[in-house]
């Protein structure tokens, strides 16, 4: 394979990772645009454009994480990444052709460490540790933000009439843009950080970058595709399953769950957009009344979650001792 079509092949293969994001978590994010009725599908998409603007402004800090700070996914070679990223996608598709939710971040970590254990390579634990601490944190976060907002937003609004009330429902527009900015600067980022890793590799001595605006916008483009094909009928068992919304209770949500993914990219901590949706959708479903969670969406979710690190771990465990059986690998 000439270089020129090494570079491009690399290229194709992290983008197919953010294609999958947008089967897998694009529904989400659009269904929590829309959930509130006040959006509608067309300017759903539309806002979808704020997404990056925030993997430009922030972007850098989960791509280093993905590319390094788990393992040094440069240093295994070109089969090792194919291998990795090629795992991770296989374990997000089986979930998703059984419109089962699931996480990528977690289908990319253990990929990643079931390639690297077998392959005796070094483990950045403080990187895993990142991901598997920050993931339950952004629902949590979620949760409570979401379930101190919409307290704060009843006693602020309470005796607000009917018509006030949907006027500030309004509001979701910015919240929505708020939502997909956050998602540009933790999920969208690992995109970039696997673009970055498969241009370095493709181009030997070239230095990893996290800032490059074709990497940003290939990874944008990779996620909307998946998005706009395959989306939508996940989505609306990710964002209406748990608890149906109200104008003012979505526009509390998309800032909760926001501000959870916003704040940790800031500490490269990769987490799932859709994850931090739940967690914010039980925190007003509690605020309202605990009855009206559907509490076995959440349980199956939850299970799924659980699973999918351990699923990564031993696929790509398996894949790189076969490829050693092969003579692909030597390690």
């Amino acid at each position: 394979m000439t270089g020129g079509a090494l570079q491009a092949f690399l290229f194709g293969v992290a983008c197919l990772y953010g294609l999958v994001s947008g089967f897998n978590d694009g529904g989400s994010l659009l269904a929590s645009f829309t959930s509130g009725r006040v959006i509608a599908p067309r300017l759903a998409a539309l806002l979808l454009l704020f997404a990056p603007v925030g993997a430009f402004l922030l972007a850098g800090p989960v791509a280093q994480t993905v590319a390094v700070s788990v393992i040094d996914l440069p240093g295994q070679g070109v089969v090792g990444f194919v291998a990795v990223v090629g795992v991770a996608v296989l374990v997000v598709l089986a979930s998703w052709a059984a419109r089962i939710p699931t996480s990528m971040t977690l289908s990319l970590i253990g990929a990643m460490l079931g390639w690297a254990l077998v392959g005796r390579t070094a483990v950045g634990w403080s990187g895993v540790a990142r991901v598997v601490i920050g993931i339950p944190l952004s629902v949590l976060l979620g949760g409570v933000l979401a379930w101190l907002l919409y307290r704060l937003v009843r006693r602020v609004l309470g005796g607000v009439s009917h018509r006030r009330m949907l006027l500030a429902a309004r509001l979701q527009i910015a919240s929505a843009a708020f939502q997909a900015f956050a998602y540009g600067a933790n999920d969208m980022a690992k995109t970039v950080g696997l673009i970055g890793v498969g241009r370095a590799l493709g181009a030997p001595g070239a230095q990893l970058s996290f800032h490059d605006g074709l990497a940003i916008w290939a990874s944008f483009l990779a996620f909307l595709a998946g998005t706009l094909l395959g989306g939508w009928g996940l989505a609306y068992r990710v964002g209406f399953g748990v608890f149906r919304v109200r104008p003012v209770q979505a526009m509390t949500e998309q800032m909760a769950a926001a501000a959870a993914v916003a704040g940790l990219a800031l500490a490269g901590a990769p987490v799932s957009t859709t994850q931090t949706i739940s967690g914010s959708l039980v925190g007003i479903g509690v605020t309202v009344r605990a009855s009206a969670v559907r509490w076995g969406v959440l349980r199956e979710m939850v299970a799924v979650w659980l699973v999918t690190l351990p699923l990564g771990v031993l696929a790509a465990g398996f894949a790189h001792l076969l490829l050693r059986a092969l003579g692909v690998v030597h390690r």
